[in-house]
């Protein structure tokens, strides 16, 4: 080694001749690396990384953040996230976390693991955190009614406009007896229904979906039901579509269109998505009144044949219902008077019935705002009180339309089996699309395959109904009497439902047992439809 005075000679002595002075370790390591001997030993330590959040085996919803701790020798390049294997996002700076919408994820068990990496190319994996996925199911999308007088919706040559008697949506509608007259309506969505109105004199139209035939719709019907669901669409793809309706000229047989050798077709108006709609009549068994009110009316061409009417101040019609929303069907006119409503005991509207010409019935006479989902009750009091212009202070009470988040099935649907004795097609009532099956065959079964939490059985009580058992994914539930005496009679009514179900796959099994309640004039089981929910 150099003393500090040679060093400092010969440094001097360098920069006379223009060389820099280098250190001797300086020095070395612009030499070429000669194996064993001047080679820094490579860096083959990988890093240490764990999950810190969430810890395993938690709940998780919503949006969270997964979090790593991770450390290496050498320096930590990234960390990247993984999510049943595969890869999902990266982080390079500390603390390493990415965002995770669980909602992209299914419900259930799922692994969540990290890998980091440095510089040197080394790499290390986490332990396995699992978690369990649960998220609620999506709100359901806000349901848009389109008018027939909406610029989406087109008509051919062959309509014409109707604007009295019955009070349509939106208080007018198109009615066509024209063979070959269309109305197509171009919407957006995964679902559809077409509002029009079942009768005696309605006839059979064609119903088409972006140019493909779908469905031949008969709207024949014992009684006039109107902006009713008379065909409805679902599962299609996400995106811009046509429905296109055309008028036959066919009708029923049993149909009563005498004034014309063809019979009508009504389009009222449009709903997009399709909604879960059950038309409860006065007569349902949950419906109770006070004194004051004439119950079975047939005066007027009112929906399933009958209204509940009242002048007298003070007398209330109340519905108990489940659902997000409620209107009330009944009649406006000239002598018509001044009805308050309540909502779960709430006052939340005065309305006046008055209409200076001609009568309008089963005319929507109030719709409730959006209602928390689940059990409330609509009130109807007649005030006694009436517009200066009416002759009268008549209140009636025709139907409601109650609205709830979910499906419907009809019994008509590939999801629905059946074995045993059953007549299809029954026409006589205000049912769901308007048609039911129904048995009193001892053993005949109805069977609903079905995905979802919850699951109703809309069908019939009343004084010709019978007895049933109810069976899920294979299992007895209950025995269900569907008796009611007159003058109740339920339709479109919830006869069964189970909420709380795992989400997955289902079976729902009605079955017919041959057996009647004593006061019963007869054992038929009813299968109108199945409401589920996600």
């Amino acid at each position: 080694m150099l003393s500090i005075v040679k060093r400092i000679r010969v440094a001097a002595l360098l920069t006379i001749f223009g060389l820099a002075w280098v250190p001797l370790q300086a020095f070395a390591q612009l030499l070429p690396c000669i194996p064993g001997l001047t080679c820094p030993s490579p860096d083959k330590t990988p890093p240490t990384v764990s999950i810190t959040s969430p810890a395993s085996g938690a709940t998780v919803s919503g949006t969270i953040n997964v979090t790593a701790s991770a450390s290496d020798n050498g320096g930590v390049a990234d960390v990247q996230f993984f999510l049943d294997g595969a890869f999902g996002a990266d982080d390079t700076t500390a603390p390493y976390s990415v965002p995770w919408d669980t909602t992209t994820a299914s419900n259930g068990s799922h692994t969540l693991t990290a890998v980091a990496r440095d510089s040197a190319g080394n790499s290390a994996t986490s332990a396995p955190v699992t978690v369990t996925v649960s998220n609620g199911p999506p709100p359901p999308a806000a349901v848009k009614r389109y008018e027939e007088t909406d610029p989406s919706v087109s008509f051919s040559s062959g309509w014409i406009r109707d604007n009295g008697w019955f009070g349509w949506s939106g208080g007018n509608a198109m009615e066509s007896q024209t063979p070959g007259a269309q109305a197509t309506f171009a919407f957006t969505g995964t679902s559809v229904t077409w509002l029009g109105m079942r009768g005696p004199d309605s006839g059979i139209a064609r119903v088409s979906i972006d140019g493909s035939f779908v469905s031949q719709v008969d709207m024949f019907a014992r009684s006039y039901e109107v902006h009713v669901p008379v065909f409805t669409a679902k599962g299609l793809a996400n995106g811009s579509h046509t429905l296109t309706i055309e008028v036959t000229g066919l009708k029923n047989t049993d149909s009563q269109a005498a004034s014309s050798p063809f019979a009508v077709a009504v389009v009222d108006a449009f709903e997009v998505p399709a909604q879960v709609v059950s038309h409860i009549q006065d007569t349902d068994p949950d419906m109770s009144y006070t004194a004051g009110w004439t119950l079975g009316d047939t005066t007027r061409s009112w929906s399933g044949w009958m209204a509940s009417i009242s002048s007298g101040p003070g007398a209330q019609a109340s519905l108990p219902f489940n659902g997000t929303s409620v209107s009330w069907i009944g009649y406006r006119g000239p002598d018509a008077g001044i009805a308050r409503v309540y909502i779960d005991g709430s006052f939340v509207a005065e309305v006046d019935l008055y209409h200076s010409s001609d009568p309008r019935i089963q005319a929507i006479l109030f719709t409730s705002p959006p209602l928390a989902d689940g059990n409330h009750t609509i009130t109807v009091e007649a005030t006694g009180l009436k517009n200066p212009a009416s002759s009268g202070t008549l209140v009636v009470v025709d139907a409601f339309d109650v609205m709830r988040p979910g499906t419907r099935f009809e019994e008509t649907e590939p999801a629905v089996s059946y074995a045993g004795s059953w007549i299809q097609g029954n026409l006589n009532r205000a049912w769901s699309l308007g048609t039911i099956a129904e048995s009193n065959s001892a053993g005949a079964t109805a069977t609903f395959s079905f995905t979802g939490t919850s699951v109703s059985w809309i069908g019939c009580r009343k004084l010709s109904t019978g007895i049933a058992d109810v069976y899920l994914d294979g299992v007895f539930v209950t025995e269900i009497d569907t008796f009611e005496a007159p003058p109740v009679e339920g339709y479109q009514d919830t006869i069964f439902k189970a909420t709380g179900l795992a989400n997955g796959s289902h079976t729902l099994t009605i079955v017919v047992t041959g057996r009647q309640n004593p006061a019963a004039t007869n054992d038929f089981i009813v299968v109108d439809a199945f409401d589920v929910r996600p």
